[in-house]
């Protein structure tokens, strides 16, 4: 079971790697197949999920919370490992973008 806690606190800890394997790694008894699951059931909005972070975040003059969803269309990177297919609103469709 995960909590819409626990899945904010995820995100705000973790700086790279925003998957359902790795967020599943970290909590005990916990698959991929779980967080999977939670994620397509809850479908938490960005609203959602800044109300039960706000809280969490230490504001200070020497603290900042970046925020970037772009996709950068990488359509010519066949041989590059570390690209995926990604959707894009800008293109409306499935682009290849580097992870």
């Amino acid at each position: 079971m995960i909590t819409k806690r626990q899945y904010a606190e995820y995100l705000i800890s973790t700086p790279i790697n925003y998957t359902c394997l790795n967020l599943a790694e970290h909590l005990e008894g916990v698959s991929h197949d779980v967080v999977s699951d939670y994620l397509r059931q809850e479908r938490l909005t960005a609203r959602h999920l800044w109300k039960l972070t706000k809280e969490m975040i230490n504001d200070s003059l020497e603290a900042c919370l970046i925020i970037d969803d772009s996709v950068h269309n990488k359509q010519y990177s066949r041989s590059i490992e570390v690209v995926k297919r990604q959707y894009s609103d800008a293109v409306g469709g499935l682009v290849r973008e580097s992870v």
